[in-house]
């Protein structure tokens, strides 16, 4: 590809120190049309190998995708490294940027493109990737769960994941259908079904 990916990878290096910071942040997801408009700019930017613009689109969305991968990675650590290799992925993507209507989301569904493409690579043959996590038994100590991070901790993989798209990063469900791969109803649905698990989780350690 002719962007220069080392470029790419030393323009976000110098804003990846945010994170931390970031990541306690409720960050809403880019809605405005000035912001939509500014994000579409970037992304032309980008398409023509502006490392710089690369680096403004990290900052502008490092908070929300730090969220969203927190959600899939479960660890903090591997969520920096996962949203580090969307934005690098996103850096070669080329001339295709100048078609993305909604920049947010789109960058959102790299980063989860890219985090099923580090499952394939880790995983055994025939394990479901979305559905594999810590199973929620009557044994479970609630007492944790008073804590809200505790009892997200006790969602399903995909119910964890809509939860925090649409509560804490703003998308709505048609917006979050489309990023992970499911229709609208089903989005809303997963949504739903946490949002019980949560209140009785918290009901429980009450």
């Amino acid at each position: 590809p002719r962007f220069p990916h080392l470029g790419a990878v030393a323009a976000i290096q110098s804003v990846r120190d945010k994170n931390q910071r970031l990541i306690r942040h409720r960050c809403t997801g880019v809605k405005t049309p000035d912001d939509e408009r500014r994000d579409r700019e970037l992304l032309s930017l980008l398409a023509a190998g502006d490392t710089a613009a690369l680096a403004e689109l990290y900052d502008r969305h490092v908070g929300a995708l730090l969220r969203h991968a927190v959600a899939l990675t479960r660890q903090t650590a591997e969520a920096e490294d996962l949203v580090h290799g969307a934005i690098v992925k996103l850096a070669g993507v080329g001339a295709p940027l100048l078609g993305v209507r909604h920049p947010a989301g789109y960058l959102h569904r790299i980063l989860r493109l890219t985090w099923i493409d580090g499952l394939r690579q880790t995983v055994r043959r025939g394990e479901d990737p979305l559905v594999d996590d810590i199973a929620v038994t009557d044994t479970v100590d609630l007492g944790a769960a008073l804590d809200v991070r505790c009892a997200m901790e006790r969602l399903s993989a995909p119910q964890r994941e809509v939860v925090v798209l649409h509560l804490f990063t703003g998308f709505t469900f048609k917006e979050v259908g489309h990023i992970v791969g499911v229709p609208t109803f089903t989005a809303a649905s997963r949504y739903r079904l946490a949002v019980e698990r949560l209140r009785h989780l918290l009901g429980t350690a009450r």
